[in-house]
């Protein structure tokens, strides 16, 4: 999904996780994906890409520091609406009931 410095890396999403981003951004993750046609704010982004990076040969997640940090680059390497919208179609591959 997306490569930092010759590593892949991908999103993972549980209702953990999309539980734990809305307390930390006091937001509907839903909410926010229906309002402004899909465009979400720069923090919920980087909260969303955060809280979900995990390495993708290995599963592993990324530290949330360090994924923060890389959010930065993938922004700046892939603009900021393509990651607004892989984000998006990630969380609907894995929480597909969360769009029904």
């Amino acid at each position: 999904m997306f490569s930092v410095d010759g590593t892949e890396y991908t999103l993972k999403y549980n209702t953990k996780k999309v539980k734990t981003i809305e307390t930390v951004t006091k937001t509907s993750i839903v909410g926010e994906i229906t309002k402004n046609n899909g465009v979400m704010p720069y923090a919920t982004l980087e909260a969303l890409f955060s809280f979900a990076l995990v390495e993708e040969t290995t599963g592993s997640p990324v530290r949330q520091k360090q994924a923060a940090e890389m959010f930065e680059k993938v922004v700046q390497e892939n603009g900021l609406i393509s990651v607004n919208m892989a984000i998006v179609e990630k969380l609907q591959d894995d929480m597909a009931f969360m769009f029904r």
